[in-house]
């Protein structure tokens, strides 16, 4: 007997509905190992089915000229204790050169590693956040759990169906559900790895002398003074193609106005020299 889509679907719903796996998630459930062989939590939380993750940032300033050799005291130290060292990154500015560290370690040796760090210089700045991510674990197991369930039943679904189209209706769902899920667990795993390692972010830098951050390099001073003669005659060549065509019209008015300002003078000369001549007898 085939069965069809939307009378599995009832039966399916009213099952799921039974189960609780429709509703609220229930987040008291027991912790699951996960299918993809993640590793067993214990020794990474605070006390029984409790998970904490642990981050620190801490800013040490070193004396004048010791950067390097308390860098290499840095690494030798993380190394040492097992850490994994990533983001390293070195910086120099006009008033300090300076490295900046991210370092992964064991949870149980996060607090001595944070105290040896502090004997390379002087502490300058310093945070530790602790995170109960407990909730968060178990609510992510809850609905991983749901997804699996709901997805075993759509196989059964898909297996008995014969229906081209409920197939395809079938097919989208599977596929809908597998997105979900391999999501959830991606979430769920970095959520692991943020409780089986914790973070240390580590800045080490020294100061420039005072003398050393006044120095301007030779051809610093070169390129300041060719690139104000530059922009000089930059200035100069835009404002003489302004003024030029007005310095032009300028003296064409001029010369016009001397021209008939000579003319006028003549002739006033002429009419003065008429007047002085005496009329006839």
């Amino acid at each position: 007997m085939v069965i069809s889509l939307r009378t599995y679907g009832l039966i399916m719903l009213l099952m799921l509905l039974g189960l609780g796996c429709v509703g609220q998630p229930e987040l008291a459930a027991e912790p699951r190992t996960a299918d993809y062989g993640e590793k067993a939590l214990a020794g990474y939380y605070a006390s029984e089915n409790e998970y904490i993750t642990k981050e620190s940032y801490i800013s040490i300033k070193v004396t004048d000229g010791s950067l390097e050799s308390r860098y290499g005291e840095m690494t030798d130290l993380l190394e040492s204790e097992g850490a994994d060292i990533s983001n390293v990154d070195f910086k120099e500015y006009d008033f300090r050169k300076q490295y900046t560290v991210t370092a992964k370690v064991e949870p149980k040796k996060f607090d001595d590693i944070n105290e040896d760090l502090k004997q390379l210089g002087e502490v300058k700045d310093m945070s530790v956040e602790l995170e109960d991510v407990t909730a968060q674990y178990q609510e992510l197991e809850v609905r991983i759990d749901s997804r699996e369930l709901e997805l075993e039943r759509l196989y059964e679904l898909y297996n008995l169906s014969e229906d081209v189209e409920d197939l395809l209706e079938v097919e989208r769902e599977i596929s809908r559900v597998e997105t979900e899920l391999e999501l959830l667990k991606q979430q769920e795993q970095r959520l692991i790895s943020r409780v089986e390692r914790s973070t240390i972010r580590i800045m080490l830098y020294e100061d420039k002398p005072s003398a050393e951050q006044l120095i301007v390099p030779l051809e610093g001073l070169g390129g300041i003074f060719f690139g104000a003669l530059a922009a000089a005659i930059t200035i100069l060549v835009a404002l003489a193609g302004f003024l030029l065509p007005l310095g032009i019209a300028g003296g064409l008015l001029w010369f016009s106005y001397q021209k008939m300002k000579g003319k006028g003078k003549k002739l006033k000369r002429r009419r003065s020299e008429h007047d002085r001549i005496p009329p006839p007898q």
